[in-house]
């Protein structure tokens, strides 16, 4: 099952530039296969994506169609975040970039 992180306070979703199977760049959720891939990598993609305090972000799993969610709300602006509350709700909310 796919694994995110989320901020263990604010609820956020990591968020990055990745590489879809097209090899073109988008902004979306950060994601692994599982867990294991998510713990082995998940400190050098929150740093290279820009975020401190690594220990704020816990992995979580989520189904496919809520990673795909997650990336459509986005909508590839890297001013918007995505926040995942604990009873399953999501908004998005935008930063300053």
């Amino acid at each position: 099952m796919p694994c995110v992180l989320r901020h263990r306070i604010t609820g956020d979703i990591a968020c990055g530039f990745l590489r879809n199977s097209y090899d073109l760049e988008y902004f979306g959720a950060l994601w692994w296969e599982d867990k294991e891939d998510a713990e082995r990598e998940r400190i050098d993609q929150l740093v290279q994506s820009g975020y401190e305090h690594e220990s704020d972000w816990a992995i979580v799993e989520v189904g496919e169609d809520r990673l795909k969610l997650f990336n459509v709300k986005l909508n590839n602006d890297r001013r918007k975040r995505i926040r995942f509350e604990r009873d399953g709700t999501i908004t998005v909310h935008k930063v300053n970039v």
